[in-house]
């Protein structure tokens, strides 16, 4: 019996335009009349979940973030958030100077706040794509998952453009690798190596690998969530599509992978479901849930 949804967010619950399709919306929302808890489980932290939350009624029926692959867990009904992890800033100054051999581009990110280091061998790649999709001249530098360019403010409103790990704050939430997908594919062996066993990696997509506090996971905040709720995770479903999925993949009691996922994820779902543009989540739910 399904009890408790998890979902991640990009590439998996989201369309490729950042919109819940309204398919998967009325579903979803369903669902939670029927007494199922919701739960958004993302890379993201708060002020870039919380749209969707409203959008999905989820305070009305006592749904829960899960922020920034389980840093953090916020309760959406009494409006209550707990923080679990952060990355420390000596540890964030280690990962930078680890990565800035490899001319990538290197972002910190905090709740509110973007820290970007950009190599000069990025820049043409972006001069690019911002001609290439006809993008005004004042169209931010940064990167976001899925495209070397990408407008970052509205989730990171506070944005610095720094060269050097020192000008980090105190604590991140993470710090993410960027490039294009075949040139991060190709350095991923060594930017492991180069970091070593001391933190958490994980790729997101083909071209945003994220670093973390070590032991910090989606899948352990689920754990620690369901005990709250008293839900067993046998009575879990989760749908996800990157490698910081995987752990609450192998927590839920019904492991969903989207079509369009990582290979590598594939190989921990129960289900493989259509695509986040093809309503995979909606078409699973139906075949779980009395709606």
């Amino acid at each position: 019996m399904i009890k408790l949804i998890a979902t991640d967010m990009d590439g998996t619950l989201l369309k490729s335009d950042n919109t819940i399709s309204p398919k998967t919306k009325h579903i979803l929302i369903e669902a939670q009349k029927q007494g199922v808890r919701l739960v958004l489980a993302s890379g993201r932290s708060y002020r870039k979940l919380m749209q969707y939350a409203q959008e999905l009624e989820m305070p009305k029926y006592g749904g829960y973030l899960i922020e920034v692959n389980g840093t953090a867990v916020y309760d959406l009904a009494n409006d209550k958030r707990i923080r679990y992890h952060e990355l420390k800033k000596a540890d964030a100054i280690k990962i930078f100077n680890a990565l800035k051999p490899f001319e990538v581009e290197i972002m910190g990110l905090a709740d509110d706040s973007m820290y970007d280091y950009i190599p000069n061998s990025l820049i043409p790649l972006k001069q690019e794509y911002r001609r290439k999709h006809q993008l005004p001249d004042d169209y931010p530098w940064t990167a976001g998952a899925f495209s070397i360019v990408f407008d970052n403010r509205e989730g990171y409103p506070n944005q610095y453009m720094i060269q050097s790990g020192e000008e980090y704050p105190q604590g991140l939430n993470k710090i993410a690798a960027v490039h294009e997908a075949a040139a991060l594919t190709e350095k991923l062996p060594q930017l492991q190596a180069a970091l070593g066993s001391d933190f958490w990696l994980g790729l997101t997509s083909p071209a945003y690998l994220e670093i973390m506090e070590k032991g910090v996971s989606k899948g352990n905040a689920l754990t620690m969530l369901c005990e709250q709720l008293h839900i067993d995770t046998a009575d879990v479903i989760a749908f996800g599509d990157g490698e910081n999925d995987i752990e609450m993949l192998k927590t839920a009691g019904t492991a969903v992978v989207m079509e369009n996922a990582l290979e590598q994820v594939k190989a921990y779902a129960d289900i493989v479901c259509p695509s986040n543009e093809n309503d995979g989540i909606a078409k699973t739910l139906m075949k779980y849930l009395a709606i």
